[in-house]
């Protein structure tokens, strides 16, 4: 089981990708985006400015996750996206890894636990064969 490794994002592109998604997922894979709506749906903790926010959205369309146009609306910019096959897969993919990350920490847990049950047991039988 490894890690897929094509589908790791920075923390903020997936704030924005997620922000994207959802918004497109809303209207059939197309939505109009001002980058406003999406700084205000990213949560406060992912620190992102204006730069870089056109900087994530064209690394997101080089990775192929949406076609993306900009346009101006009455002077504000406005981003057109359409979502490819991997844009609209991004929810399913990011759950998977989740849960793929979540169960190799369980098993680490598991496997720590069984090993020192296995190391107290020997230890008693130890103390037991040789009469301490």
């Amino acid at each position: 089981m490894n890690l897929e490794r094509q589908h790791v994002l920075t923390k903020k592109e997936k704030a924005v990708m997620r922000v994207i998604f959802y918004e497109a997922d809303k209207q059939d894979g197309a939505c109009l985006l001002t980058p406003i709506d999406i700084f205000s749906k990213i949560p406060l903790d992912v620190d992102i400015e204006e730069s870089e926010l056109d900087i994530a959205m064209k690394n997101l369309e080089i990775d192929d996750y949406f076609d993306l146009t900009r346009s101006d609306r009455k002077g504000e910019l406005v981003y057109c996206v359409n979502l490819h096959k991997k844009g609209q897969q991004f929810a399913r993919v990011e759950r998977a890894f989740k849960s793929n990350v979540m169960f190799r920490l369980l098993l680490a847990v598991a496997t720590a636990t069984v090993s020192a049950i296995v190391g107290v047991c020997i230890k008693l039988l130890l103390n037991h064969l040789l009469g301490n």
